[in-house]
């Protein structure tokens, strides 16, 4: 009976020895060299699946079998394995064996109640009508949590707010697929401000994780799920358990109508920044990682921007703080 090494990840059978490759349909040497060559010197390990997978998308704009079986033989993850979360993922695009590649652009559309209201359908219609699709493809999309400048929609990550075919044939025109940073209080102007003093004060002392623990409880400060548990306790629990511990932060609000996470990461990422890390000490977590939506293109580079200056400031040390990119579903692995 074969069984699975979570090591490794490579199928190995009982009794014999385990596999040198993948099993499956065996890669073309030029598509193993691409893969390494994105993949740099990132470990391989089995938890990157889907921030490799995103590398080969961004790069070639698809997922093509050759590069999704090199990847499989790179990792030493089964063939199946890595097609399943390919094919899973709505922005990931998969093309098998003798299928056409996507058009090198792709436009997704917002169908969410506010864009709807707005007038997304017609938006969508008069640009199958006037766009050629063997240049631009263009597909409905969940919410993108834009809903107070509805009608929205993406070209490559570019977000186009109060959208217009208009718009749209100058963003083409100008080749402006990538994301807009807005404007933020960087590290430099937080750390001016006072910031990141409560949690060097933390750190030095001036209170205990349990008597921060207990402030958070008495506040009342609730999660914002349906079951609002308190966080105070939460993070008690967490901290009585043995290690290793980790901090997970939910940055995919993928609801319908909900972009209060957008509103203050695009405006104040360390007053985030700051609040994580506290918790992180409170419950002494051995590393803390962010799931942002893929959805926030311009949060995601402004995160990686300002955490390695975190790093250049020994605020945190390398690698602490991990920044995963989701990929069109709130399940995150």
């Amino acid at each position: 009976m074969a069984t699975h090494s979570d090591k490794l990840g490579v199928w190995k059978s009982g009794a014999g020895k385990g596999r040198k490759t993948p099993k499956g349909r065996q890669y073309e040497d030029g598509a193993l060299e691409d893969v390494r060559a994105l993949l740099g010197d990132s470990p391989r390990n089995r938890d990157l699946l889907i921030e490799f997978l995103h590398l080969i998308q961004d790069k070639y704009g698809c997922l093509s079998a050759e590069h999704l079986r090199a990847l499989a033989e790179e990792m030493r993850l089964a063939q199946s394995e890595v097609y399943e979360v390919a094919t899973f993922y709505a922005h990931f695009d998969v093309v098998k064996e003798g299928e056409t590649p996507p058009p090198a652009l792709t436009i997704r559309v917002c169908d969410s109640l506010s864009c709807e209201i707005a007038g997304a359908q017609a938006l969508q219609a008069a640009l199958e009508k006037g766009l050629d699709p063997k240049e631009v493809r263009v597909l409905r999309a969940p919410c993108m949590g834009r809903c107070d400048t509805a009608p929205v929609l993406e070209i490559g990550h570019n977000h186009i707010d109060h959208a217009t075919p208009e718009k749209v044939n100058e963003a083409i025109a100008k080749g402006d697929t990538h994301a807009h940073v807005p404007a933020y209080e960087a590290f430099a102007a937080y750390r001016a401000n006072g910031g990141y003093k409560a949690l060097e004060a933390l750190r030095d002392g001036s209170k205990t994780p349990d008597e921060v623990q207990q402030e958070v409880l008495d506040s009342g400060l609730r999660g914002m799920g349906g079951a609002g548990f308190p966080s105070g306790k939460k993070w008690s629990f967490v901290r009585a358990e043995e290690g290793p511990r980790y901090l997970a932060v939910n940055g995919d609000e993928g609801e319908p109508g909900t972009f209060k996470d957008r509103y203050f990461l695009e405006r104040d990422p360390h007053l985030f920044l700051e609040g994580m890390l506290i918790a992180a000490w409170a419950v002494d977590a051995d590393k803390a990682f962010i799931y942002i939506r893929d959805e926030y293109p311009a949060i995601i580079s402004l995160l990686r921007k300002e955490i390695a200056e975190l790093e250049k400031a020994g605020i945190v040390s390398e690698g602490y703080i991990d920044l995963r990119r989701g990929a069109g579903a709130y399940i995150c692995g």
